[in-house]
């Protein structure tokens, strides 16, 4: 019986990952610096301290991770404050899980400042008993945020689902017990092998709501 939920945020409760697909061009762009071509494919399973760091070492940059985390977080800041909208299903889904009685956090990449504001502007801050940041609690290629998050929910994984739209993030959580409900989007780069690896795989949330709440 599933008792919790636990949701990324984006491309899975935000269609944003656009901006974190272009991120790191920008930065180093802003920096008058040439990105290169594969830059994307190796920081985009990194938090944002692992990625400071990887800027830093790999660019020989003078500023400090700190500083590197805060520019990042201003070039992405507009995104969570104004422009991205929710993905398609979300508000109903979170109707239903709330109808449920089903406890729900987020674990997400994105600085937890900037995730509160978007969940704010977006109107579904009432869902959500916690948010747990990368930053804090390590990238997701270890299950320590997912753990974290069903710890403050009262939780444990077999009785908790994560949602996520990362390969990666559902493999980790999978390992970890967690069931895994995987929802398309486009900047995942083995969406079959996604769907193969999730329990439940719906192109937006109201399919896995479906799938999942009303069998």
């Amino acid at each position: 019986m599933i008792k919790a939920a636990i949701f990324d945020l984006d491309g899975t409760l935000l269609d944003s990952t656009n901006m974190w697909e272009n991120l790191g061009e920008r930065f180093l762009q802003s920096r008058d610096i040439v990105p290169e071509e594969d830059l994307r494919d190796k920081i985009w399973d990194l938090s944002l301290p692992e990625s400071a760091a990887f800027f830093k070492r790999e660019y020989a940059l003078s500023m400090s991770e700190e500083e590197i985390i805060a520019r990042l977080n201003e070039l992405s800041e507009s995104v969570y404050t104004s422009e991205a909208p929710l993905k398609s299903g979300v508000k109903r889904l979170l109707g239903s899980l709330q109808m449920l009685d089903i406890k729900t956090a987020l674990a997400t990449a994105a600085d937890k400042n900037l995730a509160s504001a978007a969940l704010a502007r977006t109107g579904i801050s009432e869902h959500f008993s916690g948010i747990f940041s990368c930053s804090e609690h390590g990238a997701k290629t270890s299950p320590d945020i997912f753990l974290k998050a069903a710890e403050l929910l009262g939780t444990n994984p077999q009785e908790t689902v994560v949602f996520e739209d990362s390969l990666t993030a559902v493999q980790t959580a999978k390992a970890a017990g967690f069931i895994t409900a995987a929802v398309f989007d486009k900047s995942e780069k083995n969406p079959d092998l996604l769907r193969d690896t999730a329990p439940f795989y719906g192109e937006n949330l109201d399919e896995l709501r479906k799938l999942i709440f009303l069998r």
